[in-house]
């Protein structure tokens, strides 16, 4: 908790770049495809079930100096269900047109915090993308259905 504690950590403030330069923020990302539900030729678009991953560093949550020397190899990370705790990239899908997050049972995400300050954020999602199609050779046709992702505010 300490390492959260809001007199040490401010969520709303982006972390610092790898050796402290003043540059952007390097999010890895990565995802799953789960399920691909529907292809609608009519509405030009798709419908996919996704586990979305992301990681990045932030200096500000290592807590290896902080963990005893017997408890080092026992504690990798530490997992929170509650993403609002750390900075969150502002990533999103250019082509959304629908999307929704799972919440059966529990919330279907997880925040880890790893020891040298290393986070991965995991969020099982549906979403409803656009895709242009051409069909002047229908039924003999390809598609390629894109994921457009972005930052927001970058």
């Amino acid at each position: 908790d300490s390492i959260l504690d809001e007199k040490n950590y401010d969520a709303r403030i982006r972390p610092s770049p790898l050796n402290a330069s003043d540059g952007p923020t390097n999010i890895q990302v990565n995802l799953m495809i789960r399920n691909i539900e529907t292809i609608d030729d009519v509405k030009m678009e798709f419908s996919v079930q996704i586990t979305f991953r992301q990681k990045w560093f932030d200096d500000r949550l290592q807590f290896s100096d902080k963990v005893s020397p017997s408890m080092k190899d026992k504690i990798k990370y530490l997992t929170i269900t509650e993403p609002g705790k750390v900075w969150m990239p502002d990533t999103f899908f250019r082509n959304e047109r629908r999307g929704r997050m799972h919440n059966v049972l529990v919330p279907n995400l997880y925040v880890r915090i790893f020891a040298d300050g290393m986070v991965l954020f995991s969020i099982r999602v549906s979403l409803t993308l656009s895709c242009p199609m051409n069909l002047k050779l229908y039924p003999l046709d390809r598609q390629t259905c894109p994921m457009h992702i972005a930052s927001y505010g970058w």
